[in-house]
């Protein structure tokens, strides 16, 4: 099960780089380099918080499955604190958001997630975990 996890992430880990430096390309050629920074940095934060939830997740998972929603909640809380210190940063003026191009940070942000969200749909209906029990009663 380890390695099918690990792959998993991989599979989708791999896309969504693709798409962040297609991305950057495109906007490099639009915006030039603000463009790229931003699609960069855009891309960069989905793979961040996106990926840093099955890295911390199934380790803590496999040790107590009843911890696991509140481990995920407390997970998510924590990521959305960070979420908000990062915009914060990002519109400070006078310091990177003189360098970045939002629209490019906004749009590679939306491609990588959905790509991020797409790839994962697939990659957890693949794995064939069993999700229930079918007992055999009579």
């Amino acid at each position: 099960m380890r390695n099918g996890r690990t792959g998993a992430v991989r599979r989708v880990l791999l896309p969504v780089v693709a798409v962040t430096a297609v991305a950057a390309g495109a906007f490099g050629v639009a915006e030039g380099s603000d463009g790229v920074y931003g699609a960069l940095l855009g891309g960069a934060v989905v793979i961040l918080f996106l990926g840093s939830t099955p890295v911390v997740l199934t380790p803590l998972v496999r040790r107590s499955a009843a911890m696991s929603l509140p481990v995920a909640l407390t997970f998510l809380g924590v990521k959305s604190v960070a979420a908000l210190i990062v915009l914060a940063l990002l519109f400070d003026i006078g310091g990177l958001a003189d360098r970045i191009d939002f629209m490019a940070f906004g749009i590679t942000a939306i491609a990588a997630s959905l790509a991020w969200t797409f790839l994962q749909i697939v990659a957890y209906r693949n794995d064939r975990t069993p999700t229930y029990d079918l007992s055999n009663k009579d």
